[in-house]
């Protein structure tokens, strides 16, 4: 589950889900969730836990090349939305968190998200799908993102595939991809590892690239914070809802 600072941050974009300016006193957390906001910050005082939390906020954002959608002053509590999308896609996202019927919701609205934080193309394949729904017309598909005709069907419809992401480098078959597997829940690594195992093995039924080219990312719908990952290395990347806003930063090179 989230972090009580990152409870707060859902509470504010629920609010400004539906208002671009909101006024949040103290009150408008609950005590328990006060108290845990405080608690997270040191026994501060509530006021200045507040403050520390979005404090927290801001740096976690920033280390992700973006920023929080929205702006606050904390003398009157007021908060203006600055990125109405995502804090829209913030709410939806928190609200069908754990909600196995709305994991398409989840997938969709994730790929939509990432178009916004990388060049080349996303692939939506994840099952249920709206469109080339049964094997023949799914494998076919696949072959003209450089996949062969030994995919993995499966019994999840999709090879263990959710979101594909075709890197601008190279040409099909020889172009290397990235799978993202999406897990409309809180972080949980036994369940990466469960889903990155069918991916992979699909990923091996490409014709142009060994397995090893491609990369394994899973986007949870919660936050990868420092301190809920293992320091050891992973063989994925794991990523969440502050993964998904928009980049203050273009796209730059750096020369040594």
């Amino acid at each position: 589950m989230p972090t009580s600072s990152f409870e707060l941050f859902e509470d504010i974009c629920n609010e400004l889900h539906v208002r671009d300016v909101a006024i949040l006193p103290n009150e408008f957390l609950s005590d328990e969730r006060l108290r845990d906001l405080q608690d997270e910050h040191g026994g501060a005082a509530p006021d200045a836990a507040f403050e520390r939390a979005l404090t927290a906020l801001k740096k976690h954002f920033k280390a992700r090349g973006s920023e929080l959608p929205f702006t606050y002053d904390l003398s009157t509590r007021s908060f203006k939305v600055t990125d109405k999308t995502y804090v829209d896609f913030v709410s939806e996202a928190s609200n069908i968190r754990g909600n196995g019927k709305r994991s398409r919701s989840f997938e969709e609205a994730t790929c939509r998200r990432l178009a916004l934080r990388g060049t080349g193309t996303f692939h939506r394949v994840g099952w249920p799908r709206g469109q080339k729904r049964n094997r023949r017309e799914f494998v076919k598909y696949l072959r003209t993102l450089g996949f062969n005709n030994d995919i993995i069907y499966g019994r999840e419809k999709d090879g263990g595939l959710d979101i594909l992401w075709l890197l601008p480098l190279g040409a099909i078959p020889r172009r290397p991809i990235v799978s993202l597997q999406c897990k409309n829940g809180s972080f949980d690594i036994g369940s990466a590892d469960r889903s990155n195992g069918p991916a992979r093995r699909s990923l091996g039924c490409h014709r142009g690239l060994q397995v090893s080219v491609h990369t394994l990312c899973v986007i949870f719908n919660e936050y990868i914070e420092k301190g809920s990952l293992s320091p050891k290395a992973f063989d994925f990347v794991a990523l969440g809802l502050s993964d998904l806003a928009r980049p203050t930063r273009a796209i730059d090179s750096v020369i040594l």
